[in-house]
């Protein structure tokens, strides 16, 4: 009886716009005055992603894991901002110097999750926030000397995000591998690394490797779970010289792993 009584909804072909009742953004706008009870209001924000986990926290575990995490030299706090996102918190520094320090020595890991910061001005709506992205440093290794150039590395950073910061000098050419600051998208895979072609010789691997990178997926080189829980049904593989399949993604993304490069499996 209610889906009766229900006015039917019309298809989007069938409504016609009359030019009279068009309506032009002025029309539609309304002017609100801003919080000015405080001005360093916007300078306290920071939203933090949502910790990439099913799991869900509390401010207080954050809490305690980041007190111990973090050298500050003002006070911090940390809030939920919704209960619909239990995972999504707010973040309010003392010293504008504390938040910057914060985001730029990220991502940072909660209980072997991943939290990624972002600067939140209050002037933009929650849902604007570009949460997604998340700054990283990322080690490339690899790179035969003559091909350590700025160019390069540049195009090698785009592959893997947006580049930010590159550690480069005179003397990188002759170091293990370059450091570059990038922001990745933390809802794609992790870019592992590149076979890169060389005149009169066999292709040889790039490996790039991930600072402060938490558990992530050894099928689907994704954060947020681990392999035994991950909806793939195989794992990534890429082909060696012998074109005999390995897997692309491993413990050789952790800067920190003793395996340095995927290519000791590419023999």
């Amino acid at each position: 009886m209610e889906n009766e009584l229900r006015p039917s909804i019309p298809d989007t072909n069938d409504i016609v716009l009359h030019p009279m009742n068009h309506l032009s953004i002025g029309d539609m706008c309304l002017s609100l005055k801003p919080l000015v009870s405080d001005t360093n209001q916007v300078e306290k924000f920071t939203a933090a992603r949502k910790i990439i986990s099913s799991k869900s926290f509390t401010k207080h575990s954050v809490k305690r894991v980041l007190l111990r995490a973090w050298t500050l030299k003002g006070r911090w706090d940390i809030n939920e901002i919704t209960r619909s996102d239990p995972n999504m918190f707010r973040f309010e520094f003392q010293l504008e110097q504390d938040r910057h320090w914060v985001i730029d020595k990220g991502p940072w890991s909660i209980n072997g999750k991943i939290l990624t910061l972002t600067e939140w001005d209050p002037s933009v709506p929650l849902q604007s926030i570009p949460l997604k992205f998340s700054l990283w440093w990322v080690q490339i290794h690899g790179i035969p000397p003559m091909f350590m150039t700025r160019d390069n590395l540049y195009k090698i950073g785009e592959k893997a995000g947006t580049v930010i910061d590159m550690e480069l000098s005179e003397s990188s050419r002759w170091k293990p591998y370059v450091r570059a600051q990038l922001s990745i998208n933390v809802n794609n895979p992790l870019y592992p690394g590149f076979y890169l072609p060389i005149k009169s010789q066999k292709p040889t691997w790039v490996q790039l490797k991930y600072e402060k990178l938490a558990y992530f997926c050894f099928r689907c080189g994704r954060l947020g779970h681990e392999r035994e829980a991950c909806s793939e049904e195989a794992d990534t593989t890429i082909a060696n010289l012998q074109g005999s399949p390995v897997p692309l993604f491993g413990p050789w993304l952790w800067a920190d792993s003793k395996i340095l490069t995927i290519s000791l499996l590419m023999c």
